[in-house]
């Protein structure tokens, strides 16, 4: 059976810049800068011939009848070159209405990105036009939320809060080997821990290591490469107001957030920021 290696994140923690990497290291055969070359690690959606009207209009009525089609439509990929796919997504890994989102045969491997949320939040309302205190709510909710893709259907997201995000992927079908991937570990040294991933990915998919390559995707995906496409409008997935590729920096929170703001995200998430160090206990 096919394999699904995950590239799975909250919202603006850094999943793109994975798929540069890791898409330079598997499918740039010239080592030139090609700002397509994410194209071949698509973001996970329904499998649209799963779908008629009447269950397209359910879903707009009950988005979390989603939930119904996930595994069917993971079983009906197409895998092109070999049995792994990468796929991008931002679902949290969860179960509802015993509709798991993925599973262990499905699953080959995950690879988690996460970011300070503090720094997330900034991210995030800023691609979402929203203000600071609208994006907060909307991380802390206990609801279990979702994003829809310019209403469409067939692109709905289950989130949740930023901390049932993270646990749910952190803990999730313990089966998964996963690997987590800290966004300012890959800012201070993206060579060293992309070394990590390709690693972790070798020993499950069977490959040699290519250091050369591994060099080679970490310069071509530099934060400056790809602001310099989406100021040339070669950039397409950019579904927000503002730029997608804004600093490529960490910490911004310390300028940019209040004191108020700063303890709503530390008092809600405080037991997973301890956790990845970004508070001390």
């Amino acid at each position: 059976m096919n394999k699904i290696v995950w590239i799975a994140s909250y919202p603006k923690s850094g999943n793109t810049w994975m798929r540069y990497l890791l898409g330079n290291y598997f499918f740039n055969q010239n080592n030139n800068f090609n700002v397509d070359i994410i194209s071949n690690i698509k973001k996970f959606h329904l499998d649209d011939k799963l779908l008629n009207s009447y269950s397209l209009e359910g879903l707009k009525q009950n988005p979390y009848d989603v939930s119904k089609y996930w595994i069917k439509s993971q079983e009906n990929l197409q895998i092109i070159n070999g049995n792994v796919v990468f796929l991008k997504t931002h679902n949290a890994l969860v179960n509802i209405n015993n509709n798991e989102f993925t599973n262990d045969e499905l699953s080959l491997a995950i690879i988690h990105i996460v970011r300070d949320p503090r720094d997330v939040l900034i991210s995030y309302s800023k691609y979402r036009n929203l203000s600071l205190d609208e994006t907060i709510k909307f991380m802390v909710s206990k609801n279990l939320s979702y994003v829809r893709k310019k209403n469409d259907p067939t692109e709905i997201e289950i989130i949740g809060s930023w901390s049932f995000h993270y646990n749910s992927w952190k803990n999730g079908i313990i089966k998964i080997p996963r690997i987590i991937i800290k966004y300012e570990d890959l800012i201070d040294d993206c060579y060293k821990v992309f070394s990590k991933v390709i690693k972790f990915l070798s020993q499950l998919m069977n490959f040699e290591i290519d250091d050369e390559k591994i060099k080679s995707s970490v310069n071509l995906a530099k934060f400056e490469n790809l602001k310099e496409s989406e100021e040339l409008k070669l950039f397409m997935e950019n579904q927000g107001t503002e730029n997608f590729f804004r600093t490529g920096k960490y910490n911004n929170w310390i300028k940019e957030l209040s004191y108020d703001q700063v303890k709503m995200i530390e008092d809600n998430f405080n037991a997973e920021m301890i956790n990845l160090g970004y508070l001390k206990k």
